[in-house]
C-alpha cells in the first residue's frame, strides 16, 4: 500500500504548503497550494518540492544573485537603470532601463557595459533617419541615388547577376538583360549564354551607372547630363567662334 504524502504546513524554500489543490499537473501530478513569502500563491508538484526546483512563485529569479553587479542607478547611453528585472535562459541578468525618451526596456547587463545597447532602440530611427538624410543630400547625383546602383544582388536572385533574368520558352533557355536608372527600367537584350549576358550588363552599368559614380566620386569636375544635340550645337557654336 502506497503511503500518503501530506506536505500541509511544511516549508520548502520561500513557500509555505496550504494543501493539496483542486488543479492537477501534467500527467494528472498532485498540486499543492502554497503561499510565497512575498505574499503570491503558486502551485507546485511534490517533485518540485521535495528537490528543490520550486523555492518560490518565481519572485527568486529577479532578484540578483550575490555575484551580479547592482547596475541600479547606471546610466548607460541614454538609459538609466531603475531595478532587475530577472534573467534569461542562459543566466545573464536582466535590467529594467528608463530611456531618456521616455520609453522603458528590459536589456542585459553584459550588453550594457559593452555599449551594445544605449537606447530603447530610438537611436536606430535616429540613425535611419541620418542615413536617408546623407544618402539625399550627399551621395545624390542629378535625382540619383548613388549607393544604390553599386548594391549587391539580391539574395532571391536565380542567376546571381543584377539586372539578368532567366527564362525559359518552349524549351530554349535564354537570359534578359535589363537596367535601371531614375526609375525606368530599360531593356539591355535577350542573350542565349549567360557569359553574354553578363557582359552586356556591365557595358550598360558603365553607359548609365558609371558617369554618376564617378560624379560622385569627384573624378570629374561636373556631370555632363545634356542630351547629345545640345553638346553637339555648343561644339559648333565654339567652331563658328573660331
Amino acid at each position: 500500500m502506497i503511503k500518503k504524502i501530506d506536505l500541509t504546513g511544511k516549508h520548502f524554500g520561500n513557500l509555505t504548503v496550504i494543501g493539496v489543490s483542486e488543479k492537477r499537473g501534467h500527467n494528472n501530478a498532485v498540486l499543492w497550494d502554497c503561499k510565497c513569502s512575498c505574499g503570491n500563491d503558486t502551485t507546485a508538484t511534490t517533485t518540485q518540492l521535495e528537490k528543490g526546483l520550486r523555492k518560490s512563485c518565481g519572485c527568486l529569479r529577479k532578484k540578483s544573485p550575490s555575484n551580479v553587479n547592482d547596475l541600479t542607478g547606471q546610466k548607460f547611453g541614454k538609459l538609466t537603470v531603475l531595478e532587475r528585472a530577472g534573467k534569461t535562459k542562459n543566466d545573464n541578468a536582466l535590467w529594467l532601463c528608463k530611456c531618456d525618451c521616455g520609453n522603458t526596456t528590459v536589456a542585459m547587463g553584459t550588453s550594457l557595459r559593452r555599449g551594445d545597447t544605449i537606447s530603447c532602440g530610438c537611436l536606430k530611427s535616429d540613425q535611419i533617419d541620418n542615413a536617408r538624410k546623407v544618402l539625399l543630400e550627399d551621395k545624390t547625383v542629378d535625382g540619383v541615388q548613388v549607393p544604390l546602383l553599386t548594391k549587391k544582388v539580391r539574395s532571391d536572385s536565380k542567376t546571381g547577376y543584377k539586372g539578368i533574368t532567366r527564362r525559359v520558352k518552349n524549351g530554349n533557355e535564354y537570359y534578359e538583360v535589363y537596367i535601371g536608372l531614375k526609375g525606368k527600367r530599360h531593356y539591355i537584350g535577350s542573350y542565349k549564354d549567360i557569359k553574354a549576358a553578363i557582359q552586356a550588363r556591365r557595358e550598360a552599368e558603365r553607359k548609365y551607372h558609371q558617369p554618376y559614380i564617378q560624379a560622385l566620386e569627384g573624378k570629374k569636375p561636373k556631370l555632363d547630363l545634356s542630351c547629345g544635340h545640345k553638346r553637339h550645337k555648343k561644339e559648333m557654336g565654339n567652331e563658328n567662334e573660331k
